[in-house]
């Protein structure tokens, strides 16, 4: 028989047993509850699964991108290839440009709430003018529709473009500079690639004249280091003025030509001239300036040389429709004259040849 201590004992564990029970039981229904009840947002909270988006770059097809007041970019892959659809149709992109954006979304994780309702969005950059939208599908479907916006002291802002609930959410992995974009900077902006050294001729037309000049591969294989043509040597360069020999010609200005219109092997515009016309651009005009460089295996590029927009002028390749503005190195050679070509004479030389003309 059992005795009276051991009896209470036993009551009490099952007292004790049968508040877990219940405890346990009221915490699954409250945990329930919580799962299907709409609760009231306080800034900072972290209730609720942050998004999660997996952008394969390899897969996406096409690309829009809005950066605060820029005009929208589209860009779309096909077989291969990336081209703008927007704003100039048709327009080659740089690829670099593309994997800038594409991969810039690989490491986008969602971290703290920061705060619910489109109200907030001009507090944070993430309005229209304001923010920057990006959005990259795959056949058609978004994969992500994203705004950027301000960093603050606990990241970079965004928000998701179909959250309806407009939650603004801080963010790693990714930055709002990446998107910060005009059409110029994703545009491939190579005019063409020409290698200094291949070049043989320039010439260089405008309604003034016409300077043609020619290389002395003589003087280039002798590895001559006197390019001006001092007595003795022979000079890298030779040049008429509408067929009179340049007399003094300073070949290291040819150099300069060379440099403005071959650096690196390559010249590349500085921004472009869409849908401007032939007068506005001036590339129709009789005064516009045409540049053509002749290679050693009988091919050239020629470039025309139109107007000027402060320090930069507009252009357009031979064959191609494309009108570019050229940073002002390649732009100054637009409209000269012999003096850009062969040096004025001191001030003692020019006296001299005065007392000899009076002889």
């Amino acid at each position: 028989m059992a005795s009276p201590s051991s009896s209470k004992m036993n009551q009490i564990y099952i007292g004790v047993g049968v508040l877990a029970v219940v405890g346990g039981l009221y915490y699954m229904q409250t945990k329930k509850d919580a799962a299907v009840t709409n609760k009231a947002f306080t800034q900072g909270s972290k209730e609720g699964a942050a998004p999660q988006i997996k952008v394969v770059p390899e897969e996406i097809d096409k690309v829009s991108l809005k950066a605060k007041d820029k005009p929208e970019i589209v860009l779309e892959k096909k077989d291969g290839n990336w081209t703008m659809v927007a704003p100039t149709p048709g327009a080659r992109v740089q690829k670099s440009a593309v994997d800038d954006i594409l991969n810039g979304l690989k490491g986008l994780t969602f971290k703290d709430r920061i705060a619910v309702g489109s109200q907030n969005f001009a507090g944070y950059d993430l309005d229209e003018g304001k923010g920057i939208h990006v959005v990259a599908a795959k056949a058609g479907t978004p994969v992500v529709d994203l705004w950027l916006g301000a960093t603050k002291t606990r990241g970079q802002m965004a928000r998701l473009g179909t959250d309806a609930s407009g939650t603004v959410w801080s963010v790693s992995g990714i930055s709002s500079w990446t998107y910060d974009k005009a059409p110029k900077d994703v545009r491939d902006k190579k005019v063409w690639d020409l290698a200094r050294e291949n070049v043989t001729a320039i010439e260089l037309k405008d309604a003034k004249g016409a300077f043609v000049f020619a290389k002395n591969e003589s003087a280039a294989d002798a590895g001559a280091a006197d390019a001006t043509g001092e007595a003795g040597t022979t000079p890298a360069w030779s040049g008429t003025a509408d067929g009179k020999p340049l007399v003094g010609l300073d070949a290291a200005k040819i150099d300069d030509l060379l440099s403005a219109f071959t650096l690196g092997g390559v010249l590349n515009a500085d921004d472009f001239g869409d849908g401007k016309s032939d007068t506005e651009t001036g590339l129709a005009s009789a005064d516009a300036t045409v540049v053509t460089f002749k290679a050693k295996d009988g091919s050239q590029q020629k470039i025309t040389l139109g107007k000027s927009e402060g320090t930069k002028r507009f252009a357009r390749k031979d064959g191609d429709p494309t009108i570019y503005l050229l940073a002002e190195s390649p732009s100054a050679w637009a409209e000269v004259g012999t003096e850009k070509f062969v040096p004025a004479p001191a001030a003692g030389d020019a006296g001299d040849a005065g007392a000899d003309a009076k002889k």
